[in-house]
């Protein structure tokens, strides 16, 4: 793609581990030095603005490390995969190896509620939309290891003797932008769904199909709708990321000083 390579000339600054925050989730950014920060626009992103995402990279020192922070690009900004296939792109050609994703999800499983950390080991994609369609060549990809085991393990045990409590299951992304129905999460329940977002299932399948590791990580923002006493709103869900926030980061910070790639 001419493109991205265009965009990476004009990014003097690479980068092996990426964090990407979702709605909220601004304060699990870790304490960052020797920061550099690039907006979007500046690199002919395309992108519309959404409350609780910021829209640029930012590049800083962790503990001797390189570390790139960004917010995700959702499919509901214009109905276009091409943006968000593009920004991925971008991400391999920098380096990333391996990213650690958050998203804030609705809670599905009835025994989940909001300030639950749900660790993802496996999605459902019913967006009706692939970020793969239209390659050529075509990219036949086994989603079996697309939530990279190791690192699964990894945080597992991280976890456990930081004494933050993970929560394990499935995700599902839909479209957006609207919440879902009563009757959608009563489906999504029967079919083994844990949570549910606006994001991520296609993300990890593009960073998968370049070979970039992911970690992805759910924040309980609020009950389903079919459980929810109140309206769903986006403001309810920037409030209770905001309360995982610190205890994300830390995890992140741990599992930064920790892995081997």
């Amino acid at each position: 793609m001419d493109k991205v390579d265009k965009i990476v000339k004009k990014i003097n600054d690479r980068a092996e581990i990426a964090i990407v925050l979702g709605s909220g989730f601004s304060e699990a950014m870790p304490k960052l030095t020797n920061v550099n920060e690039i907006e979007y626009e500046k690199l002919g992103l395309n992108y519309v603005n959404v409350s609780g995402h910021s829209r640029k990279f930012i590049f800083g020192d962790y503990n001797n490390k390189r570390i790139l922070i960004f917010n995700r690009l959702h499919f509901y900004e214009s109905g276009s995969l091409e943006e968000i296939r593009k920004l991925y792109f971008i991400l391999s050609k920098l380096g990333v190896k391996l990213i650690l994703m958050t998203t804030a999800v609705g809670a599905v499983n009835n025994t989940l509620n909001p300030t639950d950390l749900v660790l993802i080991n496996d999605h459902i994609n019913l967006t009706g939309q692939n970020p793969l369609i239209g390659q050529n060549p075509i990219n036949f990809l086994d989603m079996k290891n697309a939530y990279d085991k190791n690192i699964i393990k990894l945080a597992t045990v991280i976890s456990k003797k930081m004494g933050i409590e993970l929560k394990t299951g499935v995700h599902c992304q839909l479209i957006g932008p609207t919440y879902e129905t009563p009757a959608e999460i009563k489906m999504l329940r029967k079919i083994g769904v844990d949570t549910v977002s606006m994001s991520s299932a296609l993300d990890v399948i593009l960073a998968h199909s370049l070979n970039i590791k992911v970690l992805l990580l759910a924040g309980v923002t609020n009950k389903a709708s079919d459980l929810a006493k109140a309206p769903i709103t986006h403001e309810e869900v920037l409030t209770n990321g905001k309360k995982m926030s610190k205890k994300i980061g830390e995890l992140f910070a741990e599992i930064i000083n920790t892995v081997k790639l």
